[in-house]
């Protein structure tokens, strides 16, 4: 019996079952989170994709909403006014009459030297507030076709700002051809910058940089260059050149001005320029200022003077705040290509010609040369506006654009007498 019983048994077999868990992804709570996730994913990604596609839209609209402020300088006013006595008046000579002076001969010591020179200092690190170091970085390619990274460096000056940009003057030549230009600051922070506007024939271009990319605390420490008047400046004056006028960011020359009435020829107008005894270095630029730190001539080496090759020039800043205000507030400096002098009434008289502007040389391939205009001519009239000096003409091209057609009336000389003759100029940028 107990044997059957165990075969029975052992025939008998029990089922055996193994218990599987689903697989995670065929989870419900797991496909739900997963689906959340890949739809966050693809939110944001569609929501990078729209703010990349109407971001430069939004600043276009802001810039358009900030109303530029353009650039305005002070006007000068006259040197003499009512007020002054003229030399060998008889207010002049009644003054003289009834001042006594008093002179007293005093030595001067060392330490007497010493706080000239430290005030100097302190009037040039005042003025350097308002100047910047450009550094010019090009891309070029040599023989072999590698390509290598030139950088040279200029000084430039702070002019003012428009609400959204900082603009700076400086010299076209050496940030002409840049690819990329780095701005110092006188904190010694840096910005990027671009080229705004330039004029090849005064070799003037203003730079600008967003004042977005300043720090505040930059801002508080710079300042917006003070402009004199180099009409009121004379010769023997003291001045300083500040900039880079050694080359090297920060460096300072002291000398006097040698001559105050010397002019160069460019096109359509005449420039003064301000000769010094300041030894010049290669490479050098800023400005001169004044003793109360005032600009009176930006440093150039576009044209030289009476052969003074050695010595710092600059041109005059009374001749030159026009063009500074039309480069930074991006309008067109054009030009006619006459170089040419003033015919004044006593010239006039004297050697029975018409008053006006008598050209002297017409530039190749300029818009007058184009138009007809030849040397000997005396311009008399530019659109429809009467003439008198270079100074008019001046005035007039400024308040053009290019490609601007303009009727310019000459005097031609014809055998024995002066004949009126109108041409059509249209001006144009000089590139």
């Amino acid at each position: 019996m107990g044997e059957d019983k165990k075969d029975e048994n052992s025939n008998f077999s029990f089922m055996k079952e193994k218990v599987k868990h689903k697989p995670v992804y065929q989870n419900p709570l797991f496909r739900k989170a997963l689906t959340a996730v890949i739809c966050g994913v693809l939110f944001a990604v569609a929501a990078l994709l729209v703010w990349a596609a109407l971001l430069p839209i939004f600043r276009s609209r802001s810039e358009e909403e900030v109303e530029l402020q353009p650039i305005e300088l002070v006007e000068e006013e006259d040197e003499i006014s009512e007020e002054t006595p003229l030399p060998g008046t008889e207010e002049e000579q009644e003054d003289s009459e009834s001042t006594v002076y008093i002179t007293e001969t005093v030595s001067l010591e060392l330490e007497d030297y010493e706080k000239l020179y430290q005030q100097l200092s302190v009037i040039a690190s005042a003025a350097q507030k308002s100047l910047v170091n450009i550094s010019v970085v090009s891309e070029n390619t040599d023989w072999f076709a590698e390509t290598f990274t030139t950088q040279n460096s200029v000084s430039g000056m702070l002019v003012g700002d428009n609400g959204l940009e900082l603009l700076i003057l400086t010299e076209y030549d050496a940030v002409s051809g840049g690819d990329e230009y780095v701005v110092t600051f006188y904190d010694y922070t840096t910005a990027s910058a671009t080229l705004k506007k330039y004029d090849l024939n005064t070799g003037l271009a203003a730079i600008s940089i967003n004042l977005s990319d300043i720090s505040d605390f930059t801002k508080e420490i710079i300042t917006y260059a003070e402009l004199g008047s180099s009409k009121s400046v004379r010769s023997g004056q003291p001045v300083l050149a500040v900039g880079n006028p050694l080359g090297s960011y920060g460096s300072m020359l002291s000398g006097s001005l040698t001559s105050v009435t010397q002019t160069a020829s460019l096109y359509d107008g005449s420039y003064n320029v301000l000769t010094t005894d300041i030894a010049k270095t290669d490479g050098g630029s800023g400005v001169l200022i004044n003793w109360s730190g005032q600009v009176v001539g930006l440093i150039q080496d576009n044209c030289e003077v009476n052969a003074q090759s050695d010595t710092i020039q600059a041109y005059g800043i009374s001749d030159m705040k026009d063009i500074i205000e039309h480069l930074s507030n991006s309008q067109d400096i054009v030009y006619m290509g006459i170089i040419g002098a003033d015919v004044t009434t006593s010239v006039s008289e004297s050697e029975n010609i018409p008053v006006g502007v008598y050209v002297s040389e017409v530039g190749m391939d300029s818009p007058a040369l184009r138009a007809g205009i030849q040397p000997g001519d005396i311009i008399v009239s530019m659109s429809g506006q009467t003439v008198t000096n270079l100074s008019d003409m001046k005035s007039i091209l400024l308040k053009c654009s290019n490609d601007q057609t303009i009727q310019v009336v000459c005097k031609r000389l014809e055998k024995t007498e002066y004949q009126d003759l109108e041409l059509t100029v249209d001006l144009k940028i000089l590139q």
